[in-house]
C-alpha cells in the first residue's frame, strides 16, 4: 500500500497525450534529530536523491504522475506555495483579490522574475500557458482544472484577471500545483511536442539532462529571484524501483535522501545516528476501483459485500507493518473534510447479508487488475483470501503499470487497485472522481445527489458548509462503494545527516531551495 508508484492521477488526456484548499493539518508521528543546523548554509555540492520510479514527462501541462511533481517543485516555482501545514501562501503571486461573488480572481505577480532562459515572467506568460492548457487539441490534463474559466485578461504585465463561470472554492489551491507551474512560452514554442524533454521554469534549479531510467540532473539557477538561493550546485535524481534497494542506497551512502522508506525498515530509522527522517500523515490513499457499469459489480450489494469482507487492519499489519491507517473515504486525517466517525466495519456476516440481497448468496467472481510489483501482488493475494471466506472468488491479474492505467482509463476492467496522491483541498480529492462523467471517475459512478452535493461544496465560500457537504458525500460513497478505500498514505522520508535544511511536507514533494550539505 505504501508504494507510491500506484498513487497517480488517472487522466485519459495525460496517458494518451504523453503518458491539484487550505487548512490541512500536519501530524508528525515521529522524527529524528533536527533537520537544520545552527551553522551558516554552505554553497555548493551535489545532492543525490533516490526516487522510487522514473519520471514520465517534464512538462507540467502534460503530466499526471506523482513522481513528475518531484522534479517540477524544483524546476518550476508555483504561483502560490504551500506551508508545511498545507496553508496557501504567496509566491510568484504576491497577493490576490476575490470579487464578483467568488467568480473573479485578480492575481498580482512578483516583479523582477525571469525564466531560466531569460524570458520575462509576466502576465502574458501565465495567460499563454493557461490558454495552451485550455485548448482541447493539446489534450492537457490541466484542462479539467481550467474548465470553469470563462475569460483571462492582463490589465498590465503583472496582473492577471481570471473570470470564472461559477464560484470555485479550490481555485487558489490549484495554483500551488501543476496548474500554477508556468513554463517559458519561448521554450514551449521552440520545442513544441518535445518540450517535456527540455523544461524551462522560474524555479531554483534548471534542467541539464535526463537519461530515462538512469538519472535526471538539475543545476543551480544563478538568476533565481530569491537572492543567494539555492545553495546546492546540482541535484541528481536516480530512479531505484526496488524499495529495499533504494533504502540500501541511502544507508550505504550512494544517495543522500530517498523519497520513501520501506515499511519494514521504518523501525530501524530511530536507531541510526547517520540518518534523519520524518513520518507524517499524507494527503493520499490506496484503493480498489469497482467498475459500476460491468457485471457483477454493477450491483451495489455485491460492491458492499466486498467493502465489508475486507479486513483493512489485517492488510495494514501484513503489508505495511502497521505504518499507516485504514481508509474509509477519500478524505484523509490530514484534511479538514475528514470524518473521524465514519467507519466501515469488517464483518463477514454483513458481507453475506449483502450477497443475499444481491441475489447470489453463494457469492460471485470478478477479476482485479493491479500493478505487478511484489508488494501489490502480495496485497492482492491477501484480499483474495479474505473475500474467499464469504464466497467471493477474486481472480488477481498483475499487469505492468502502463497497461493498468490504460485499462482503468478506458473502463476495460471489472476492478483495479490504484490510489491517489491527494491534494490540500477536498474538492481535488472528490469532484473529478465522484461526479458523473468526472475526468478521473474510472468506476463510471453516477449519482445525481452526489453531483449536487459536490457542486454545492465547490461553489461555497464557507468551510463549515463545505465540510458538512463532504461528510454527506463520504457516507454515500461508503454505502454504494464505487471505491473500496484501503489505507491512507503516510509520508516517510529519510536523509543523511550531511543534508541540512531539509523539511518534509504532507504532500510528499521534496523541496530543495533551502537545502545545503555540510
Amino acid at each position: 500500500m505504501l508504494g507510491k508508484k500506484l498513487v497517480v492521477l488517472l487522466s485519459s488526456a495525460a496517458l494518451l497525450g504523453a503518458l491539484a484548499g487550505c487548512g490541512a493539518s500536519t501530524k508528525t508521528t515521529s522524527t529524528s534529530s533536527a533537520t537544520g543546523s545552527s551553522s551558516s548554509p554552505r554553497v555548493g555540492g551535489t545532492l543525490n536523491v533516490g526516487i522510487d520510479s522514473d519520471f514520465v514527462t517534464l512538462n507540467p501541462a502534460m503530466s499526471s504522475a506523482l513522481i513528475d511533481r518531484q522534479a517540477y517543485i524544483n524546476i518550476f516555482d508555483p504561483l502560490l506555495k504551500l506551508s508545511q501545514s498545507m496553508k496557501i501562501e504567496p509566491n510568484l503571486v504576491t497577493h490576490w483579490t476575490v470579487t464578483n461573488g467568488g467568480k473573479t480572481y485578480t492575481l498580482y505577480l512578483r516583479h523582477g522574475v525571469t525564466f531560466q532562459d531569460g524570458t520575462p515572467f509576466n502576465a502574458q506568460a501565465v495567460i499563454y500557458n493557461w490558454q495552451w492548457e485550455m485548448n482541447p487539441k493539446n489534450a492537457s490534463p490541466r484542462l479539467s482544472n481550467l474548465k470553469l474559466v470563462s475569460s483571462l485578461s492582463a490589465p498590465n504585465s503583472y496582473e492577471v484577471v481570471v473570470n470564472l463561470k461559477a464560484p470555485f472554492a479550490a481555485f487558489l489551491s490549484l495554483l500551488t500545483g501543476r496548474t500554477g507551474m508556468i513554463s517559458s512560452p519561448t521554450a514551449m514554442k521552440k520545442w513544441g511536442s518535445q518540450y517535456g524533454l527540455h523544461p524551462v521554469g522560474t524555479g531554483p534549479f534548471e534542467f541539464v539532462s535526463w537519461v530515462k531510467n538512469d538519472h535526471l540532473i538539475l543545476k543551480r539557477n544563478p538568476h533565481y529571484w530569491q537572492k543567494g538561493k539555492p545553495y546546492l550546485n546540482k541535484i541528481v535524481y536516480t530512479p531505484i524501483t526496488n524499495p529495499q534497494q533504494e533504502y540500501n542506497a541511502l544507508t550505504t551512502g550512494q544517495v543522500d535522501l530517498i523519497d520513501s522508506v520501506p515499511a519494514q525498515d521504518v523501525s530501524q530509522l530511530a536507531g541510526n545516528s547517520s540518518l534523519q527522517y520524518a513520518k507524517m500523515t499524507g494527503l493520499g490513499y490506496s484503493d480498489m476501483e469497482l467498475n459500476t457499469t460491468k457485471s457483477p459489480l454493477n450491483n451495489v450489494h455485491n460492491r458492499e459485500a466486498i467493502n465489508y469482507a475486507i479486513n483493512r487492519e489485517a492488510l495494514i499489519k501484513l503489508i505495511d507493518f502497521g505504518q499507516t491507517q485504514p481508509a474509509y473515504s477519500q478524505f484523509p486525517p490530514s484534511s479538514w473534510a475528514y470524518d473521524p466517525n465514519l467507519k466501515i466495519p469488517f464483518s463477514d456476516t454483513l458481507a453475506k447479508q449483502q450477497l443475499k440481497k444481491a441475489g447470489n448468496p453463494g457469492g460471485f467472481s470478478f477479476t482485479l487488475l493491479g500493478n505487478n510489483d511484489p508488494v501489490t501482488v502480495q496485497e492482492m493475494q491477501a484480499i483474495q483470501s479474505q473475500l474467499a471466506k464469504v464466497g467471493i472468488t477474486m481472480h488477481s491479474e498483475p499487469v505492468d503499470f502502463t497497461t493498468l492505467l490504460t485499462d482503468a482509463i478506458n473502463g476495460n476492467y471489472q476492478a483495479d487497485m490504484l490510489g491517489w496522491s491527494g491534494r490540500p483541498d477536498p474538492d481535488q480529492n472528490s469532484y473529478a472522481f465522484d461526479t458523473t462523467g468526472g475526468s478521473f471517475n474510472d468506476p463510471r459512478y453516477s449519482n445525481p445527489e452526489v453531483n449536487s452535493l459536490l457542486l454545492q461544496a465547490r461553489e461555497s465560500t464557507s468551510q463549515a458548509t463545505r465540510k458538512a457537504l463532504y461528510y454527506k458525500v463520504a457516507k454515500i460513497l461508503a454505502q454504494q462503494a464505487p471505491y473500496i478505500y484501503l489505507a491512507y498514505t503516510p509520508v516517510i522520508q529519510a536523509w543523511s545527516t550531511s543534508v541540512q535544511g531539509y523539511k518534509a511536507y504532507p504532500d510528499d514533494l521534496m523541496r530543495f531551495t533551502n537545502v545545503w550539505l555540510k
